[in-house]
């Protein structure tokens, strides 16, 4: 009979102490699920209250907002509503500078696109150009890999572009790449021939655009005449860095 109690206490000591076990992993887990939910979620105006009411430093709340995405809501009222929540001038500043554009934002047909970087570079017509005695030139293009964009647009796209304080829309220009199956190539300049050195990409390659203020440094640009199908690249004018590989960035884009 002693031996029975004693396993019945046993058995619910084990039990207790699996209760209680499982009860902490699921304290802890949802601790730690809460911790990493309110790391990755966007800060926004009400969570810059919350972290002052809290009394979290400038300091602190600053590193909030440059470690994460946010969503702040900017306008007067916002800024004096922040200034009556108790909200620093230093945190303020923060937030304004957060949505400063340090680079440019592109949607192609309300699809953003991001911007690539033309790496790559080959060149052409070498053997003609000595077959010729240099009356054939030899060319040199960059390109990028692949046959075709991740984008697909329409003939007549709208492009949507947001500049950085620091840049022009003159810098943008739609060029029509030559489609080499596995790749997509510009014609970056020539030496030789007829006409001697040429630098820069070819004046027959650049579409035809519009670019129309949309407010703030917004535009919007369009084509004169419909694209006809091929693979296109909105490229970014000084954007090349040819001492280090670069050859042009841009926001490539597929016409079918």
């Amino acid at each position: 009979m002693r031996i029975a109690n004693f396993i019945t206490r046993s058995v619910s000591l084990c039990s207790l102490m699996a209760f209680c076990s499982i009860g902490a992993l699921l304290f802890f887990g949802t601790q730690v699920a809460y911790s990493q939910s309110s790391l990755e979620s966007d800060v926004d105006n009400a969570r810059i209250i919350e972290m002052t009411h809290k009394g979290l430093g400038d300091d602190v709340i600053i590193a909030r907002i440059k470690a994460g995405a946010t969503k702040f809501s900017l306008s007067d009222d916002d800024l004096a509503n922040l200034k009556k929540a108790g909200v620093s001038d230093s945190v303020v500043a923060a937030m304004i500078q957060s949505t400063q554009l340090t680079s440019p934002k592109v949607t192609i047909d309300g699809n953003p696109v991001e911007v690539r970087t033309i790496g790559e570079q080959k060149v052409g017509g070498r053997l003609g150009h000595l077959a010729t005695m240099g009356i054939k030139s030899v060319k040199n293009k960059a390109y990028l890999q692949g046959q075709h964009a991740v984008l697909i647009a329409s003939r007549n796209p709208v492009i949507d572009i947001q500049l950085p304080a620091n840049d022009n829309i003159d810098n943008y220009i739609i060029v029509e790449m030559d489609d080499k199956g596995d790749r997509r190539e510009i014609e970056m300049g020539s030496i030789g021939g007829t006409v001697g050195e040429k630098v820069g990409i070819r004046a027959d390659r650049i579409v035809r655009t519009s670019a129309t203020p949309a407010g703030g440094r917004r535009f919007i640009i369009t084509t004169v005449k419909e694209l006809k199908k091929g693979e296109y690249i909105l490229y970014s004018v000084g954007s090349a860095d040819f001492p280090h590989g670069v050859y042009g960035q841009g926001y490539d884009f597929t016409v079918q």
